[in-house]
């Protein structure tokens, strides 16, 4: 199970108790999952989703506000079997009631957009999240020893851009601050740093999915500190041995010009230990005779200059 899935499992845990934060659920659900049907001249609706448990708590809350049972049937899809709800007996008042038709004097036309009477509370608000996330959303986390470059993404996909701004709008009044992008023929509503993202988690009402972010980030968070830490030695290292070699081909120079021995005493002692001791550093090379590193760094740059010199 990925991770959108653990979050659409969590949050379907009927945490909508009025018929107003039912209604704004099943709102967002069929206006994400669902699209409408003509049957012998009845406006329905059919909604084809791999969320199992979306479906029947879209079918139990239509029951509860509306008093009518749907059926669920497990049908093949392209690539796995999906959930299937029809009803082609005529919708047209519930759509309406649903702000997925408008009904007027002039007849009956598309919503475009929400019906703000149906997100009137931040509890419908949250409602109608939790429809459209578990309709058209999915979540991912970067993995925690960075073998991957996904990041923390959350989104919405919507096929109405009216629509996509307006749940922008929602997020915008819940103190969000989502981006909408076009991705082909949908829209996508999107939340991307990690706090807002925690957040939102929150405020569906899914904590085992809000600790195992934390996880996730505290695991992150050590890697990338313990990678920043061994890069910086590596550096360190790699100058260390350069510095090491330079030295060396500098006292060998020295020795096949004019002979170690022409150095003053201080300067053969330090060229008599780098040599018979190559692999030291320069804290352990300095500890050996005796010196600072600082004395024995100067030393050491005076024999390379010497040498730069011959």
């Amino acid at each position: 199970m990925n991770f959108s899935e653990e979050v659409k499992r969590e949050i379907l845990g009927g945490k909508e108790k009025t018929d107003g934060e039912k209604k704004a659920f099943v709102s967002a659900f069929l206006r994400s999952a669902g699209s409408l049907s003509l049957v012998g001249g009845k406006v329905g609706f059919e909604i084809a989703t791999d969320n199992a448990d979306g479906a029947k708590t879209f079918a139990e809350y239509f029951a509860v506000v509306y008093g009518l049972t749907v059926k669920i049937s497990e049908e093949n899809g392209r690539k796995k079997k999906r959930n299937v709800i029809r009803y082609d007996d005529d919708a047209t008042e519930i759509l309406d009631d649903l702000g997925v038709l408008e009904v007027d004097a002039e007849g009956v036309k598309l919503r475009f957009g929400v019906k703000w009477d149906l997100v009137g509370t931040d509890a419908e608000k949250a409602a109608f999240l939790r429809g459209a996330f578990s309709g058209g959303g999915s979540a991912t986390l970067p993995k925690s020893d960075g073998s991957s470059s996904t990041g923390y993404h959350l989104e919405f996909v919507f096929g109405d851009y009216v629509f996509a701004t307006d749940v922008c709008e929602i997020l915008s009044e819940l103190y969000f601050l989502p981006k909408l992008i076009q991705r082909k023929d949908a829209f996508i509503v999107y939340l991307k740093t990690r706090d807002e993202i925690s957040d939102f988690l929150a405020l569906m009402g899914a904590s085992k999915a809000v600790l195992k972010l934390a996880e996730i980030t505290v695991e992150k968070d050590m890697n990338n500190n313990y990678n920043r830490q061994l890069n910086c030695e590596m550096s360190n290292m790699s100058k260390q041995i350069d510095a090491s070699v330079k030295q060396i081909r500098a006292i060998e120079k020295i020795d096949d010009a004019i002979g170690r021995e022409s150095l003053p005493n201080p300067l053969k002692t330090v060229a008599d230990a780098r040599i018979n001791n190559r692999g030291l550093t320069l804290s352990e090379l300095a500890e050996k005779l005796g010196i600072s590193k600082s004395c024995l760094n100067h030393r050491l740059r005076k024999i390379v200059e010497l040498a730069d010199n011959l």
